[in-house]
């Protein structure tokens, strides 16, 4: 990263703000990933968890008050008090954002909700049973409220990644059984809400009129979306300068500093700025450093698995999408990509009490 902030001041850019929210985007604020990954340990980041659910029924409360109201109302104000906080959804309806700037807060929001939720019915018996039933409605609600394709999908591999680890856990039937169970209700009670028709109604139109065939079906839009996340950088390199245009170019911060005008100049994908950033060594480099992080986190998780915990593998799967391929100059995204990484290495860190001395030890997968 120091090398990449001397050569956008030399020979890239040249702008000094640009530069250090480029360093702030890639890498500032990793560090305190695995500051929170010391710090915290299970016991922690199942406390965490219960805060997050009873946080989860009250977004889902607001954000039915922002899919009915309209985008002049106060409660859907954007950033700086503009009109309009709401992303277009479907059928009229806009996609509203809670407490956050825009929709990708909600979709990380009820990712890692749902993460917390599957932990709670499968990994440890430390939330109550109302807990769990109004969270779950709660999630079940949102989803269709959020007329996000990204929500969905994020929080379905999360709760895959919560029956397979299941799979692999003693007691492997009254875990699966406790997760049908509690979707079922779920649903069967969020069913019963006006809401989560309506909002089911403009998901399922969205999602029909992205995924048509004319526009190459679910396998085009959604495949190879994300597929292109990854080789679509590496496939249209010939305009990128060999060392890039540099660190924190391809930003919206700098580019509005640059230009004047807030854009994704090099790229909306991640791979795209770090390339068009960096140029395609040290942005490779970079986007390299990520994956061993991941790889590092998956390989520790398993590990933890086979020793009977999986909530770490549950955390990571609501992260590991971001710390891979996410946006970290978007700060939302940054905020959610670290604090999972902190929390899926604390979730498996497990406080120990040694009989000889009555003092917490801390036996650490990680």
């Amino acid at each position: 990263m120091i090398l990449c902030s001397i050569i956008a001041m030399t020979i890239g850019h040249g702008h000094p703000l640009v530069v250090a929210y480029g360093f702030k985007s890639n890498f500032w604020h990793i560090p305190f990933a695995f500051i929170i990954g010391q710090v915290f340990n299970r016991n922690h980041v199942i406390k965490i968890g219960n805060w997050w659910l009873w946080g989860s029924i009250v977004m889902t409360g607001l954000l039915i008050l922002q899919f009915y109201a309209p985008q002049s109302a106060w409660i859907n104000r954007a950033p700086g008090g503009l009109e309009g906080g709401g992303f277009s959804g479907a059928l009229g309806k806009f996609r509203p954002p809670g407490t956050f700037s825009f929709i990708v807060g909600v979709v990380w929001f009820y990712t890692f909700s749902a993460g917390f939720l599957i932990a709670g019915l499968t990994q440890h018996k430390s939330y109550s049973k109302i807990l769990l039933a109004l969270s779950s409605v709660a999630v079940a609600i949102a989803i269709p409220i959020s007329i996000s394709r990204s929500l969905i999908l994020a929080a379905g591999l999360t709760i895959l990644t919560g029956i397979f680890a299941s799979a692999f856990q003693k007691n492997m039937l009254p875990r699966l059984v406790r997760i049908a169970f509690l979707a079922g209700i779920g649903l069967l009670i969020a069913s019963q809400f006006t809401v989560f028709d309506e909002a089911t109604e403009a998901f399922s139109h969205r999602w029909d009129r992205s995924t048509r065939e004319e526009k190459g079906g679910v396998q085009t839009m959604i495949v190879w979306r994300i597929a292109l996340e990854f080789v679509g950088p590496f496939l249209e390199i010939e305009d990128t300068p060999f060392l890039g245009e540099g660190i924190g170019a391809g930003t919206q911060i700098g580019a509005q500093l640059l230009t004047g005008k807030k854009g994704f100049n090099l790229g909306e994908s991640e791979w795209y700025r770090l390339i068009g950033e960096g140029g395609l060594i040290l942005g490779s480099l970079y986007i390299i450093w990520r994956l061993w992080i991941g790889f590092k986190l998956f390989y520790f998780a398993l590990i933890s698995l086979r020793r009977g915990n999986g909530l770490g593998i549950i955390l990571l799967s609501t992260t590991l999408y971001n710390l891979w391929v996410g946006q970290l100059g978007q700060p939302t995204i940054n905020g959610f990509t670290v604090i999972g990484i902190g929390l899926t290495i604390a979730a498996m860190r497990i406080p120990k009490k040694s009989p000889k001395n009555p003092q917490t030890h801390v036996q650490s997968d990680a």
